[in-house]
């Protein structure tokens, strides 16, 4: 699995994200800019960090330890 992918990737691969959400998340620092979203040089679209995000919902999760 990639490091990363296209933020439009992951909005056509987790049905229950749209883009309003992921921007919520930002603005309230549930994720951060440069670490759980990241801009890349030359490229218009912001790209997620897959790595930062599943420690994330596993950190969040009902099962974490």
């Amino acid at each position: 699995m990639p490091d990363a992918i296209p933020l439009s990737t992951y909005l056509s691969t987790i049905e229950l994200t749209d883009r309003d959400t992921i921007n919520k998340r930002i603005q309230r620092g549930i994720w951060q800019l440069g670490v759980h979203i990241v801009n890349v040089d030359g490229v218009k679209e912001r790209w997620v960090n897959i790595a930062e995000v599943t420690k994330w919902a596993m950190k969040n999760s009902s099962h974490a330890a």
